[in-house]
């Protein structure tokens, strides 16, 4: 496996190319121009974030969805349109069953079940993270703004596959849980296979956005992220198991542990191919004098939702939208100021209870 170390260093070069290249004077890179950013989205349906962070799964209560994007990216445009950036990015998306997510907080909980309550588990992972290059063109006109990008990646991390199965509650503090696996990884985090060595990936992708100005007051936006994105893993570790609590320990207070007995095999798949979900974004914006109104929409990992947003420009050209987002009850602020753009969205101020947080700041877009 890679050490910590390298991981640090890997993405740590983004930044300081970003920085490098904005920092560049204007007129020794006459006809480029430099762009950048960073851009993240943590979601958390059952829990807050931080616990999710600090031990998954301890306070589950409802929700089926768990998601995190992010994203860092530098490059120049030339006044051709073609475009030149290298990234770093990060991706992780977890779905589950209600029934299962209440179930398995009790148990986290060590709460009192319902003896004879029997609650299927349907669970589904897809993650990585990964570092390369985007060859992009940008044209963009009076009315019309047209991108197109292909995108090419070295991927590390490896996290996909399914688990379904079958919790049983037995009495107040025992239960049965029977599983079916099929997943690989970079890490077991299930089984606990030790001394495993990492895949190696390589990825690739489309990203398409087109804006259409339609009159003095109306414009409309949609872009897609991902599109055909696949990556091909070399020497992924695996496990194929059946996953039972035959073999039961309990603890101090006689709460049933969970402790999987394993039938079932393990080892390396020469190739895996993992399909990433295309992700799509889409606005209306209606502007009046230094009043703007707009509708938000997005679908991503197998479900969608929309936000609406309000803004106001000012004699200085900075421009302030308000956004709600009532699907996760997101609220916050986008601000643009010549090149620069700044948004922060979270469902709450307090850290320990956020379950849905998005921060970007961009440079050029």
């Amino acid at each position: 496996m890679k050490k910590p170390g390298n991981r640090i260093k890997r993405w740590g070069f983004g930044p300081a190319f970003f920085f490098g290249l904005i920092s560049i004077s204007a007129p020794a890179y006459a006809g480029y121009e430099v762009f950048g950013g960073f851009h993240t989205t943590l979601i958390s349906e059952p829990e807050p974030v931080k616990t999710t962070l600090d031990d998954w799964g301890s306070e589950f209560s409802s929700g089926e969805r768990q998601w995190a994007l992010a994203r860092l990216e530098a490059g120049v445009r030339m006044d051709s349109g073609l475009e030149v950036s290298v990234f770093s990015r990060a991706l992780a998306d977890i779905r589950m069953n209600k029934d299962a997510v209440a179930f398995y907080g009790k148990i986290s909980r060590k709460e009192n079940l319902e003896a004879g309550e029997s609650v299927p588990v349907k669970v589904a992972v897809n993650g990585f993270t990964g570092h390369g290059f985007r060859l992009g063109y940008l044209h963009h006109d009076d009315q019309w703004t047209v991108g197109v990008g292909a995108f090419l990646f070295r991927a590390g991390h490896l996290m996909a596959g399914d688990l379904s199965g079958q919790f049983t509650a037995l009495d107040d503090s025992d239960y049965n849980f029977d599983a079916e696996v099929d997943y690989v990884y970079y890490r077991d985090v299930i089984f606990k296979r030790p001394d495993v060595n990492e895949a190696a990936g390589l990825g690739f992708g489309l990203d398409l956005a087109l804006a259409y100005k339609v009159d003095e007051h109306w414009s409309w936006s949609v872009s897609v992220e991902d599109l055909f994105a696949r990556i091909r893993w070399q020497d992924a570790p695996f496990t194929v198991a059946s996953a039972s609590t035959d073999q039961k320990s309990y603890d101090e207070d006689g709460y049933a542990v969970f402790a999987p007995l394993l039938s079932g095999r393990e080892g390396y798949r020469d190739s895996v191919m993992q399909d990433l979900d295309a992700r799509y974004y889409g606005a209306v914006k209606y502007q009046h004098n230094a009043w703007s109104a707009e509708v938000r929409g997005q679908y991503q990992f197998g479900y969608g939702y929309a936000g609406v947003g309000g803004g106001y420009q000012f004699a200085n050209g900075v421009a302030v939208t308000g956004l709600f987002w009532p699907e996760y009850d997101q609220f916050g602020v986008e601000a643009q100021s010549g090149n620069w753009r700044g948004t922060l969205l979270l469902d709450q101020f307090d850290w320990d209870e956020v379950q849905a947080i998005s921060v970007g700041i961009a440079y050029g877009y």
